[in-house]
């Protein structure tokens, strides 16, 4: 006669007890299931605690699920990650502390074991390190050791950590800094190599929001440690400078964090800059170099890494107005206005459709008017030199147009009149030579 289901059940059980005493667990021989009657136990309960755990019953799946972690830990992964999620679901059900508190601990403990049994150290390690801080109590010293698994995990998976880890740590290390338990050092030191991980990750997928997100969490971490002083960038990475002054990836990255850090005007920020062009000159480096001395005061530095910005560049408009650049300088700082005008000049030969070179020489012009006649006509047909520049200016290119008319409207009624005109043996629409450094040839008009 077949037996009923409880009859059926009770036997099964008495089965499992008299091979208890013919089996050794997982634990033990270090197999999946373990072998005789504890290979059965393991089974049983493996099943059993999962049918409950499916059901999200975790008050009668955590007896079966214990007995499968201790004894036959080796039989699956979802050992942890079932248990995880129990414990997880307790913690967070549990208002007390010291009632949370075996509780983390036994989520710790599983962290380890499943290290043990399934490795993934470092992907582990740095959940451990995250529910210990989130879950422990906030204190400094449970900060310090959610701090040493995440460095760790850190340390393991390197551009692979993941971005909750890499937050977290960053923060958790802000904390300790703001504590005095650990350096403005490390805190810059963090900062780096949490940002490094996460542009890298960047570069692999550009369009990911959560990390362009992480990215400007972590900036903001950083600047509300107090870490971020000028001081404390350059005493951590100096030394690492002087050591690989051809580490052209780590040189970018000093520069970077001194610009975050508006230490630009240090001296290091320069010399880091330095080395960068020499290692790896491009018109850029260069012009930028080249501002970096102009805002120093060194013009004759400015003036040789703006040439040779234009030496590296390939693009005329970014050649045009390097030279215009170096013809401001000529102009306003050395008072060198033919040499400004040379400038100009090439800045216009580079960008043909620009009329700012005409502009500016226009303006050079108009002030020579005293330095360039022996007379007042002189002195005023100097004006008329001026205003072909601003012609030419707003002819080459229309947006100059408002500021060449300007110009044009202010100096054409200072041209001499007719009768000046004719007692200098000149009329309407001649030739004219204008001597001085300007040296051109114009047209004669009055101001009629």
């Amino acid at each position: 006669m077949k037996k009923s289901g409880k009859l059926l059940l009770v036997s099964l059980i008495a089965a499992f007890s008299s091979l208890h005493s013919f089996g050794q667990t997982g634990a033990e021989e270090g197999s999946r299931f373990g072998s005789g009657k504890d290979s059965i136990r393991c089974l049983k309960n493996l099943s059993l605690y999962v049918e409950f755990y499916k059901q999200n019953n975790f008050e009668d799946a955590k007896n079966p699920w214990t007995i499968v972690y201790n004894e036959c830990p080796r039989a699956t992964k979802n050992i942890y990650l079932h248990g995880e999620n129990m414990l997880t679901d307790a913690i967070e059900n549990t208002d007390a502390q010291e009632k949370k508190a075996p509780l983390v601990d036994s989520l710790m403990n599983l962290y380890d074991q499943r290290i043990k049994y399934f490795d993934q150290k470092g992907f582990v390690l740095g959940k451990k390190g995250l529910d210990y801080i989130e879950y422990s109590e906030n204190t400094i010293e449970n900060f310090k050791k959610g701090y040493e698994w995440l460095k760790e995990s850190i340390e393991l998976r390197g551009n692979e950590s993941s971005i909750a880890v890499l937050v977290v740590y960053l923060n958790t290390t802000s904390a300790l800094y703001k504590n005095d338990e650990v350096s403005g050092e490390v805190m810059l030191e963090n900062y780096s190599t949490t940002l490094e991980i996460t542009e890298k990750q960047m570069a692999q997928r550009s369009n990911s929001s959560r990390l362009q997100k992480a990215k400007e969490t972590l900036d903001k971490i950083f600047e509300a440690s107090g870490a971020a002083t000028c001081d404390n960038l350059v005493a951590l990475y100096k030394p690492r400078f002087e050591k690989n002054k051809d580490d052209k990836e780590l040189i970018n990255k000093i520069i970077g964090l001194l610009e975050d850090s508006k230490c630009t005007d240090t001296d290091f920020y320069m010399q880091t800059n330095i080395r960068l062009n020499e290692i790896n000159p491009t018109s850029e480096h260069a012009r930028h170099l080249a501002q970096l001395y102009y805002e120093d005061k060194n013009i004759d530095k400015s003036i040789q890494y703006f040439k040779q910005a234009i030496e590296l560049e390939k693009d005329k408009e970014k050649k045009a107005d390097y030279y215009m650049q170096l013809a401001s300088i000529a102009y306003e700082d050395l008072d060198d206005m033919p040499t400004s005008r040379s400038y100009a000049r090439k800045a216009a030969e580079m960008d043909p459709d620009n009329g700012r070179p005409y502009i500016l020489i226009g303006r050079m012009y108009t002030e020579s008017v005293e330095q360039c006649g022996t007379n007042e006509f002189e002195k005023k047909a100097v004006l008329w030199a001026a205003v072909d520049k601003f012609i030419k200016a707003k002819n080459v290119d229309p947006e100059m147009a408002e500021e060449a008319n300007g110009y044009i409207n202010s100096y054409k009624p200072r041209f001499p009149d007719k009768k000046t005109i004719f007692f200098q043996n000149y009329e309407i629409g001649d030739t004219y030579k204008v001597g001085c450094w300007i040296n051109e040839t114009t047209t004669v008009r009055t101001s009629e």
